[in-house]
């Protein structure tokens, strides 16, 4: 995912960040709705131009990486349906049950599908975390899988720029590489010393391709020969999600758990700009040449220029839609997902007026030290068994500060699902256990019943 899912991708802190104090976070993010709040209510005039038109998906499709093709259409996948959908730049389905993709894993804690992209070949691309596969579907709707690797689980993906798809692999934490004739697949281990979680990856006119390391806290480049070379974020947890270049403006992406935009020049020089308004993920270049990024958790579309200026929010109509992807379409105008809204949204990239400058800030009456405030309870979810990534998610929507030990999958929780608690939970994870390459009698009962 390109952020929450991906975004749609998309995490909190871990070991190596507790020395960060989550206080500031809790700031940050309260100081970005705010800020959100401000853009929604305080829209210039002439931004009503740039309103959000939303063309709705099928029921239950929860929609992720949206592309454009080479068609002159918009194809995005189905999460909860399996399936690659085409839509016209008019906001018609065609067809309208979209091309279904066959799906054999039965790890529901991954998704089926991830995100897309155009590739060189003139078809469309897309990534198969539950089944380990690259798949690859014509505009004519004709669908191929290539195996990925056994344990990539590979999410996102981009054309390179020696002619081949390049992928990352969160399930071990490499940089894949396949031709265009589907194989074989070369792999580049992409960790540093950091952490692992990679997320996004984009080609760049420097003739390599950059990626973001979520819980690495930091930005790789890969050249085509494999060679690669890690920038650390120097907000400490910022958690890089979504990555995109503009032409003559470096590279750009977003910090979700900062919600903060960072820029990077090709030679690793990071600057930070904020704060967005909430959960900032995918993120990408509009032709106006500012950028345009998900604001997951906020419900909204925040555009920001290259010199670092927070202009507008756009507020979705739906509450809790959680915006997912975004792509410029073949029409010059913003294209996005809605994960939990079941649609795909439209915003018009004319420049838009600046926001009027907030007010002054009134004087700040000291809080009296004799009385403490109570610190904010949060309800645990239910997150045994569900990957880090994913229990990550439902932790931070249930806004509860949480430490997480060990990788994988989780297996239990202190204190356990439904309890409510001021401190921290403790996370344990887990690698999941292979398994056995005969199964039992027990395990083939189940799976006749089934």
């Amino acid at each position: 995912m390109s952020g929450p899912r991906g975004a749609r991708s998309i995490s909190g802190s871990s070991d190596g960040d507790m020395k960060n104090s989550p206080r500031r976070f809790d700031r940050q993010r309260l100081l970005g709705l705010l800020i959100g709040l401000v853009g929604m209510l305080a829209l210039p005039a002439s931004a009503g131009a740039q309103s959000v038109v939303e063309y709705p998906a099928p029921a239950g499709s929860h929609p992720g990486g949206i592309t454009t093709g080479p068609d002159g259409a918009l194809w995005f996948v189905g999460e909860g349906t399996n399936t690659i959908y085409r839509m016209t730049a008019g906001g018609v389905l065609d067809p309208p049950g979209g091309y279904p993709v066959p799906i054999t894993g039965s790890d529901t804690t991954l998704v089926s599908l991830d995100q897309i992209t155009q590739g060189p070949d003139g078809a469309l691309w897309f990534t198969e975390p539950r089944d380990n596969q690259i798949g690859r579907i014509t505009t004519a709707g004709s669908v191929n899988e290539y195996n990925a690797l056994s344990g990539h689980h590979p999410e996102s993906i981009t054309a390179g720029p020696d002619g081949a798809l390049w992928f990352t692999a969160p399930g071990d934490g490499k940089i894949g590489r396949i031709p265009v004739a589907g194989g074989p697949v070369t792999e580049y281990p992409a960790i540093g010393t950091a952490g692992q979680e990679l997320s996004d990856i984009t080609d760049a006119s420097d003739g390599a391709l950059w990626f973001t390391d979520s819980l690495g806290n930091q930005i790789g480049r890969i050249t085509t020969a494999g060679a690669i070379t890690h920038y650390p974020v120097r907000t400490p947890g910022s958690e890089p999600s979504g990555i995109t270049e503009v032409p003559g403006a470096g590279l750009w992406f977003t910090e979700f758990a900062a919600n903060q935009i960072g820029h990077t020049t090709f030679t690793g020089g990071i600057t930070e700009y904020g704060p967005t308004a909430a959960g900032p993920s995918a993120i990408a270049g509009g032709r106006d040449g500012a950028l345009w990024f998900t604001e997951s958790t906020a419900n909204s579309i925040g555009r920001m220029t290259t010199i670092g200026t927070v202009t507008n929010h756009f507020s979705l109509p739906i509450p809790g839609s959680e915006p997912s992807d975004v792509t410029t379409g073949p029409d010059g105008a913003l294209w996005f997902t809605e994960f939990l809204g079941d649609k795909v949204g439209r915003i018009e990239t004319v420049a838009p007026s600046p926001l009027p400058p907030l007010p002054p800030r009134p004087p700040v009456t000291p809080i009296s030290t004799s009385v403490k405030p109570k610190p904010r309870a949060c309800k645990v979810p239910k997150v045994k068994r569900l990957s880090v990534k994913k229990a990550k998610r439902k932790l931070k929507k249930a806004r509860c500060k949480y430490r997480v030990r060990g990788r994988g999958y989780v297996v239990s929780t202190k204190p356990k699902a439904g309890k409510r608690t001021t401190k921290r939970v403790q996370v344990r994870a887990k690698p999941r256990k292979r398994r056995s390459s005969r199964p039992s009698a027990r395990g083939a009962t189940a799976g006749a019943v089934r």
